[in-house]
């Protein structure tokens, strides 16, 4: 494996004008010996889904009617139309959501490496909580929250 990295005694040539056969050899050895696993994969990968989407469609029972076909809504029928507006608290509270789960994604490692940081690292995770906390009282004050 090493040996098909480094190039052979013969890879460097002395004349410009020859040509290194070695040097085709090595690029070779170095694509089928790491990338041919990753290509059989996604070749083999590709072929199943194709064949498992293809017998879903033949093997399966194609019954439409109109009771299949019709809108679901928790067991009613829809009684409005899909298309009315939508409240924007409900996009507010999914983006405060990404907001506060991206923090804790930045403290949990935070907390792992407490004791090897220096003093730098330890004020600038401080610095990121109190600057979450301000716009944490700021959406608080707003009543961004409210779900009434």
């Amino acid at each position: 494996m090493i040996s098909s990295i480094f190039p052979s005694k013969n890879f460097f040539c002395l004349n410009k004008l020859s040509v290194c056969s070695d040097s085709f050899h090595l690029n070779t050895s170095l694509f089928y010996n790491e990338y041919s696993v990753i290509l059989t994969f996604l070749f083999i990968a590709t072929i199943l889904s194709v064949i498992i989407i293809l017998f879903s469609y033949i093997l399966a029972v194609q019954n439409p009617e109109t009771e299949k076909l019709s809108t679901y809504e928790c067991g009613f029928e829809p009684y409005e139309d899909a298309r009315h507006t939508f409240d924007v608290k409900f996009y507010l509270v999914a983006i405060l959501f990404i907001v506060f789960d991206i923090e804790t994604m930045f403290l949990i490692p935070w907390t792992n490496v407490l004791g090897q940081l220096d003093l730098v690292g330890f004020w600038s995770m401080i610095d990121f909580m109190f600057e979450l906390s301000i716009g944490y009282v700021y959406i608080y004050c707003i009543g961004a929250l409210d779900i009434h």
